[in-house]
């Protein structure tokens, strides 16, 4: 897709919204009131006990409400949606090595933008008030990342404009990503602990793995 904005300029954005995203988190996690579904006593955020997506909900376990975290919540996730969904529409252009490459980085693409476009549903359906909505919009997100994921790796190594290195760090990432998001899923019905912290490690994977795509194609740029 040709947008007006030059490439690089938007892999500029895509990395700052990524940024962006983690130090908005970390102060609306700074900020949240208290509380985790299985112990409202709890004073403040717990990295291991809460979810992130319990700063977004409108009043915290605990019962106080909840703004401020949720607004620096959403401006995180909105931030990061935007910029990436920016960011896959450039990229889609790029891999034109053969058919087979070009299909699966648009395939990636559209996955890529699928997920950011649920991310954007999960802001306006904090889990308190609209649960089911926001359930549907986070197993529509994951999942797509997932198949986003697998259609980049498989881009990585078809492609001769970039090295088989970076293609394995991907790969190797997104398979954390990819245990992880099996282990957030057990955990839903399983246990909260498992689901907490694999979404934690998910969330991590994710970030250096998106930061790794950008920080390739910025550097194919270069060339």
């Amino acid at each position: 897709m040709n947008l007006k904005l030059p490439n690089k300029r938007v892999y500029l954005l895509a990395f700052s919204g990524i940024i962006f995203y983690i130090v908005l988190i970390a102060i609306a996690m700074f900020t949240y009131p208290g509380g985790i579904r299985d112990n409202t006593s709890i004073v403040g955020y717990s990295f291991w006990g809460n979810t992130f997506s319990d700063l977004g909900r409108v009043t915290a376990w605990n019962g106080e409400p909840n703004p401020i975290s949720m607004i620096f919540f959403s401006f995180a996730y909105g931030i990061h949606a935007i910029t990436m969904i920016l960011f896959y529409l450039v990229i889609m252009d790029i891999f034109k090595g053969s058919k087979l490459e070009s299909k699966t980085s648009k395939i990636g693409s559209y996955f890529g933008v699928l997920s950011s476009i649920a991310i954007i549903g999960i802001i306006f359906t904090p889990a308190d008030i609209f649960y089911v909505h926001h359930w549907i919009f986070v197993y529509i997100g994951y999942p797509s990342l997932f198949l986003m994921g697998i259609s980049y790796s498989i881009t990585l190594f078809l492609s001769d404009k970039f090295s088989k290195n970076l293609g394995c760090i991907f790969t190797m990432f997104f398979f954390i990503f990819f245990v992880t998001l099996l282990v957030g899923l057990i955990g839903v019905s399983a246990s909260r602990s498992i689901m907490v912290i694999g979404q934690k490690i998910m969330r991590i994977a994710l970030l250096i793995d998106l930061s790794i795509l950008i920080y390739g194609v910025w550097k194919l740029e270069e060339k």
